[in-house]
């Protein structure tokens, strides 16, 4: 009686044992994870991609990556901004934000050499290192203005080589802010104004010379318009000219008129054709 009584209990508990492997051997990977199976501890290199899949229970085991973009602040906010050294030897604080993601087909990989906590192995460390050595290339005036855009590009081609070795892509970096010493930057805007005013200086001579170099022209056009006129006034012409204005006077509504003096040839006395100094 007591074996009967004892037959169900044993047939409950192993079909618990049974229910209980059959849900540990099943193991689903959502959509943007891939999974590095353990056997007894060792990696086994075939990755686990989106889907379900049958592991030995108590025996294999798997640990899910993100193969999703994921992001590093490393900022003043976040309490862990860069500090680094320009050219010149003068300190600089950069906020700086890393957007990154796992390369799939090799997550076994990654778990041997780092684990799950890659980031803070590899990533903040290679982040930091990078950034520094790309700064200590730049004078310090160069990256408060100038140079942004180039220091951003600079250490992002740097560092998406350096963590492709740690099968990491880096998608995209961006340099939020540069902080330099508030005396550096002081004496960095002095410099900026005095170009500026020298530029400007340089603008206004630069107007001044074209200026009279008009001048100069106009008066040389207007001397040899005179000199022309002066050399087609013959004799003939001005006797000529002398009396059709006389006849357009005399037929003209006015009541006064002035008339030149002339020679006997009826030629106006106008000094034409002599120097300013003779009479």
């Amino acid at each position: 009686m007591e074996r009967r009584g004892r037959a169900p209990v044993l047939i409950v508990l192993l079909l618990a044992v049974v229910a209980i492997a059959l849900t540990r051997s099943l193991h689903v990977i959502d959509a943007g994870e891939v999974g590095v199976k353990l056997r007894l501890g060792k990696v086994d290199k075939e990755e686990l991609y989106p889907g379900v899949h049958i592991v030995l229970p108590w025996i294999e085991s798997v640990v899910i990556f993100s193969t999703r973009v994921e992001k590093i602040d490393m900022t003043t906010k976040t309490r862990n901004p860069i500090t680094a050294l320009s050219i010149e030897g003068l300190p600089v604080r950069l906020d700086v934000t890393v957007l990154y993601r796992i390369v799939p087909q090799k997550a076994d990989e990654i778990y041997k050499n780092y684990g799950v906590d890659f980031a803070e192995k590899v990533i903040i460390s290679i982040v930091r290192e990078t950034v520094r050595n790309v700064i200590a290339r730049y004078k310090i005036e160069d990256l408060y203005s100038t140079k942004r855009a180039e220091l951003q590009k600079t250490i992002y081609d740097e560092l998406k080589k350096r963590l492709l070795t740690a099968h990491i892509q880096v998608v995209d970096l961006l340099l939020r802010d540069v902080r330099l010493p508030k005396k550096v930057v002081e004496k960095i805007e002095e410099k900026l104004r005095a170009k500026e005013e020298a530029e400007k200086m340089k603008f206004v001579i630069e107007k001044e010379r074209l200026e009279a170099e008009r001048k100069i022209t106009e008066a040389r056009g207007i001397a040899e318009s005179n000199r022309i006129i002066a050399n087609s006034l013959s004799e003939k012409y001005l006797q000529w000219y002398y009396l059709q204005t006389l006849k357009e006077l005399a037929n003209s509504p006015n009541n006064t008129f002035v008339i030149t003096p002339y020679d006997n040839k009826l030629i106006p006395m106008l000094n034409v054709n002599k120097g300013n100094g003779t009479k």
